[in-house]
């Protein structure tokens, strides 16, 4: 079985995540698609990611910097997020939710104008 050193995870996280430095990112409803292929759902919102996007990881894993609250342009129930580079490429993906999602937000249903936040944005490189 291949294993990655801590070291090395810190290095595929901090190469990635530099890759998510002044993208965006789109909150949508429904359940991500493969992460090569179109985006799935509506988008509920979409938030710049800041210019430094994630901090240093550290033991295989990182956090995400502040992300600006935006209102939210449609309706709906949020399932996943699409976070794009500056050129709009996907570059992750991943569940999203109040709790036990890959990206923990201030709520999962919005009307149009509601508040949209993201409280907590962690990635982790697995070992293997």
């Amino acid at each position: 079985m291949m294993q990655l050193s801590i070291a090395g995870r810190n290095a595929s996280l901090d190469a990635v995540n530099t890759l998510l430095n002044g993208g965006t990112l789109e909150i949508r409803t429904g359940a991500a698609a493969a992460i090569d292929s179109a985006p799935t759902g509506t988008v509920l919102a979409t938030l710049t990611i800041n210019a430094t996007a994630f901090s240093s990881a550290s033991a295989g894993s990182s956090t995400a910097n502040a992300i600006v609250d935006v209102t939210a342009s449609s309706a709906g129930t949020a399932g996943h997020y699409v976070a794009k580079n500056s050129s709009g490429n996907a570059v992750r993906n991943g569940t999203a939710g109040t709790s036990g999602t890959d990206m923990i937000l201030n709520n999962t249903t919005f009307g149009v104008g509601d508040d949209v936040s993201v409280t907590s944005w962690t990635y982790a490189q697995a070992t293997s």
